[in-house]
């Protein structure tokens, strides 16, 4: 985990809660590939409130994965409304398919070669439109699992009172068996302040 900068875990517990709930979310984290994906890190617990709190600066680089990106999308044969996709690379090619199967149904989407799909429709109205798809979105992909992550695996187990924060830019999960505090949720705020300060330090 030496990737993440700032990795902090506080507790009111012993030596022993400390290092179990480190160890945890190393683990938890390694596993997803979510390492990352996390800059800074800071998780206090209370076993005696009970309060869980888990707070992390992401980094999320990956851009949206685009069909202008591998493909070139152009006009298809004279006189017919179609748009003739020619793929650079097949690697994105189940992706594409599955996006314009929902789009204009499979029967409007044919392939007369490996490379190639042709799409029936009107290429003045859908040109612009199928060069900008978005076949892939992997910091979506990232958020979806690290939420699974926390929520899932890292949380402890009857903690089923939750309220989380995400954005592009971190998460706050704040998690206790009874009904949160408004100082347990602001102490969450505190956290992320405190990681942004280390951060710009």
């Amino acid at each position: 985990m030496d990737l993440i900068e700032t990795f902090i875990v506080e507790t009111t517990d012993t030596e022993v809660g400390e290092k179990t709930t480190r160890m945890l979310i190393q683990d938890t984290i390694a596993d997803l590939s979510l390492t990352r994906a996390i800059g800074r890190l800071k998780v206090y617990v209370d076993p005696e409130l009970p309060l869980f709190i888990f707070v992390a600066l992401l980094r999320l680089g990956a851009p949206s994965i685009k069909v202008k990106d591998f493909a070139k999308v152009e006009m298809g044969d004279i006189g017919k409304d179609e748009v003739k996709i020619i793929l650079s690379q097949e690697t994105n090619i189940g992706k594409l398919q599955s996006k314009l199967w929902a789009k204009y149904g499979k029967d409007n989407i044919l392939q007369p070669d490996r490379k190639i799909l042709v799409v029936k429709t009107d290429p003045l109205k859908d040109m612009d439109m199928l060069r900008d798809m978005v076949i892939e979105e992997p910091k979506q992909e990232v958020l979806d699992r690290l939420i699974d992550a926390i929520a899932l695996r890292i949380i402890p187990e009857g903690f089923r009172v939750r309220k989380h924060e995400l954005t592009n830019d971190y998460v706050i999960f704040v998690a206790s068996e009874n009904t949160l505090k408004p100082e347990w949720v602001a102490k969450g705020k505190e956290i992320l302040e405190f990681l942004r300060r280390e951060d710009n330090a």
